[in-house]
C-alpha cells in the first residue's frame, strides 16, 4: 500500500509508519486555491442554513461553481504526480478521501476502479452537472484521460450524526488512529478531578483567542484541564496546577480519558469523541460547523455555545458544567459510542474492496447502502 498525498499531509503520515508518496508543491496548491475565493466573497458564510457541503445545491450557481474550483485546485496541482506514479506503480485499488478527486486522476491514469474514503461528510458536488462539467475535465484531459466519478463511498460516519449521501455508500466504524506515544504518568493516574479536554482543532485557528477564556470558565469547576493543540504557542496561556498543554498527543488514547472535550464543532474532533463515548461542548464559528453543532446537540450529546466570540467564561463554564453533571448528556453519549461499535470494523470491509478491485460492482454488495 502507498498513501499520496500533498506535501501538508506527508509528516503526519509518515510519523504513522506508511509509505508516503508526496504530490504537487505546497505553496502553488495553496495559491491555486487562493484564486477562487469561496464563501469569503459571498460574505458571512454563517448566513447560509443547512450543510452546503453535502447539499450544494444550497449555494447559488456562482458560488457552487466557486467552491467547487476551490476543491478542485488542489486535486489539479497534484495531477501530473499523481499520474506518474499511478502509472508507475500500477496499483489495483486506489481509495481516496472524498475531497481529493486527484485520487480519481491517479485511477483513470492505472486504469482500475477508485472508491471515496469520507471524513464524516462528502461534498455533494455532482461533477456531471453542467456547469461544473468543463472545470471538472480539466483534471483529466491534460494527461490524455477520459474523466472518471465515484460510484461509492466508504463512511466512517456515526448513523445519528450522517447526512445521506448522494451515492451509495459501505458504512464503516470510525477506528481511530492517532500515532504511537509513549504512555506519560498523567493518562491513567488521575484523581477525583473531572479531566475536561480543550482543542481548537487543526484546520481552524478561529478558536484559538477564546482558549484562554474557556479555561478560566472550566477552571472554575475544580476539573483537570487539558489543552490540546499541534503546537504550544497556540494555547496562549501557561500550563498552571489544574491546566496542562500537551502538543501532538494521540486523541485516540487521551479522548478514552476524558469526561468531557470543548471544541470548535469541527467534524473530525466530533466524531472521534462521539465515538469515545464523551459529552461535548461545541463552539462553532462557521456555517459548516454551525451545521455540526446542530447534529451535535440533536443526539443530546452535547452542549452547543452560541456566539462564542461574546461568550462569557460563566456561560461556558455553565455548559461544560451540566455536561460533567447531568446524566442524560453522558447516556446519549455513550449511545453514539456504541452505534459505532454496532458499524461493520474495517476488516470487513475488505472483501468488499478485493472484489471492486477484480471489477465487481460495489452497489450489489449487501455492505453497501443504496442512496
Amino acid at each position: 500500500m502507498r498513501v499520496a498525498v500533498r506535501p501538508l499531509g506527508v509528516q503526519a503520515l509518515s510519523n504513522a509508519g506508511l509509505a508516503v508518496v508526496p504530490l504537487g508543491d505546497e505553496k502553488a496548491i495553496q495559491e491555486a486555491q487562493n484564486r477562487h475565493a469561496g464563501l469569503a466573497y459571498k460574505g458571512s458564510p454563517r448566513t447560509l442554513k443547512g450543510n452546503w457541503v453535502t447539499q450544494p445545491d444550497l449555494l447559488d450557481p456562482e458560488l457552487r461553481v466557486d467552491m467547487a474550483s476551490r476543491i478542485l485546485a488542489a486535486a489539479e496541482g497534484q495531477a501530473a504526480d499523481a499520474v506518474e506514479f499511478a502509472r508507475s506503480w500500477k496499483p489495483d485499488l486506489v481509495v481516496h478521501d472524498s475531497a481529493a478527486t486527484v485520487g480519481l486522476v491517479a485511477a483513470a491514469a492505472a486504469g482500475v476502479p477508485a472508491i471515496g474514503h469520507t471524513f464524516g461528510f462528502a461534498f455533494g458536488f455532482d461533477y456531471r452537472a453542467p456547469e461544473l462539467t468543463a472545470v471538472y475535465e480539466r483534471l483529466f484531459t491534460p494527461h490524455g484521460l477520459q474523466p472518471v466519478f465515484d460510484e461509492a463511498y466508504i463512511d466512517p460516519c456515526l448513523p445519528s450524526l450522517r447526512d445521506p449521501h448522494r451515492i451509495p455508500w459501505a458504512p464503516m466504524r470510525l477506528v481511530s488512529y492517532n500515532g504511537p506515544l509513549i504512555e506519560p504518568d498523567w493518562l491513567v493516574r488521575r484523581d477525583d478531578r473531572p479531566r475536561v479536554v480543550v482543542t481548537p482543532g487543526l484546520t481552524t485557528t478561529l478558536l484559538d483567542k477564546l482558549i484562554g477564556r474557556i479555561v478560566d470558565g472550566v477552571g472554575g469547576l475544580g476539573a483537570e484541564v487539558i489543552v490540546a493543540v499541534d503546537r504550544a504557542s497556540r494555547a496562549g496561556i501557561a500550563a498552571r496546577d489544574n491546566v496542562r498543554i500537551v502538543e501532538n498527543f494521540p486523541f485516540s488514547l487521551l479522548l478514552p480519558t476524558a469526561d468531557a472535550v470543548v471544541h470548535h464543532s469541527g467534524v473530525g474532533t466530533g466524531m472521534n469523541t462521539a465515538s469515545n463515548g464523551v459529552p461535548q461542548v461545541v463552539m462553532p464559528q462557521s456555517a459548516v460547523q454551525d451545521f455540526w453543532a446542530e447534529k451535535i446537540v440533536g443526539t443530546g450529546a452535547g452542549i452547543s455555545v452560541p456566539d462564542p466570540d461574546t461568550a462569557p467564561a460563566d456561560a461556558i463554564a455553565d455548559a461544560v458544567g451540566a455536561v460533567l453533571t447531568k446524566p442524560e448528556y453522558r447516556e446519549s453519549a455513550q449511545a453514539l459510542r456504541r452505534e459505532n461499535e454496532a458499524q461493520p470494523t474495517p476488516g470487513a470491509l475488505v472483501g468488499l474492496l478485493e472484489e471492486f478491485a477484480r471489477g465487481a460492482d460495489a452497489c450489489n454488495s449487501p455492505l453497501v447502502v443504496t442512496a
